[in-house]
């Protein structure tokens, strides 16, 4: 399982990261030219997963989503908080500060959902789970980045 699960991250994190660094490195017009509908492609298959993921578990959802939402709501807030908060202590610059928040704020959801169906049979409470941290952490991550957008950050 190990080895399987090691092999997945890669294929679904990994490649497509080498992939794009690549590509901006060695192509960078068509980088700027297909980052855009890349970036909506990802988006949106990123959400049909997801809500392929909880309409396939919808009795859990049901059952579960007020605790699940409560829980997510405050850990995403509480590790929004805490990455700023490290990179703060750290020294860093408001922007990198801002990019720490970020990128210990929101987890994967989608390989969490990948990871589920594949060696846990989509159980269904654990499915719940991934899928409603996943629209939160859109949710969530999209409303920091478009208050921080409004304000510049400071050097």
């Amino acid at each position: 399982y190990v080895a399987a699960g090691l092999l997945l991250c890669i294929t679904i994190i990994g490649i497509p990261f080498v992939l794009g660094v690549a590509c901006a490195h060695r192509l960078p017009a068509l980088t700027a030219r297909i980052k855009k509908p890349v970036g909506v492609l990802s988006f949106v298959a990123l959400v049909v997963f997801i809500i392929g993921a909880i309409a396939g578990n919808w009795r859990f959802f049901l059952d579960y989503v007020g605790l699940v939402l409560l829980a997510v709501v405050i850990h995403d807030a509480l590790a929004f908080g805490a990455g700023y908060l490290c990179a703060r202590l750290s020294g860093l610059g408001d922007s990198d500060r801002r990019a720490v928040s970020i990128e210990v704020g929101i987890r994967n959801s989608g390989l969490g959902l990948v990871l589920i169906f594949s060696f846990f049979g989509g159980l269904g409470g654990m499915a719940v789970v991934a899928g409603v941290w996943g629209f939160w952490d859109i949710i969530a991550g999209l409303a920091l980045a478009s208050w921080w957008g409004r304000k510049p950050a400071t050097p």
